[in-house]
């Protein structure tokens, strides 16, 4: 797959992911600019045993930290993604919010990329570089700390 086809295909996909999580459609065009030129200096060094929107997506969740950590904000992101594909009524999500609350920022973003978004435990450990008997064991205790799946 060479670079225009790869930004043609993931392009929109990962505008709309910064946009729920930025809230200002310069910005997100923008920042997802900014992941695509990562995409293309980076692409030669891409690892074709990986998922490629994995890849891509990590660097979208690298290069939205980067813009509020420039804009010297906290930033929510899981918060943010949370309000993007959460199909729940008001109530659910009020409840689900408050459960999120008890979790670590780390904990919180396992959950919502397996259990909102729908990855894969190995997906999410590709996604944060870190081994994926840890993303398990972070997953399972958070569900536990929530009182249970959502």
């Amino acid at each position: 797959m060479d670079f225009e086809e790869i930004y043609d295909t993931y392009f929109d996909r990962v505008y709309y992911k910064i946009l729920g999580a930025v809230k200002n459609e310069e910005d997100a065009e923008d920042i997802a600019q900014e992941v695509f030129i990562s995409v293309y200096k980076n692409l030669k060094g891409f690892r074709k045993d990986s998922n490629l929107y994995t890849w891509i997506y990590r660097i979208a969740i690298n290069k939205i930290y980067d813009f509020f950590r420039r804009k010297k904000e906290s930033v929510e992101l899981n918060d943010e993604i949370l309000t993007l594909d959460s199909g729940n009524d008001v109530h659910s999500s009020i409840i689900l919010e408050e459960k999120l609350k008890r979790l670590s920022p780390q904990e919180k973003e396992i959950v919502i990329l397996k259990d909102i978004y729908g990855y894969k435990l190995r997906e999410i450990s590709d996604m944060k570089g870190i081994n994926v008997s840890t993303v398990k064991t972070i997953y399972y205790k958070a569900i536990k700390d929530m009182g249970g799946a959502f």
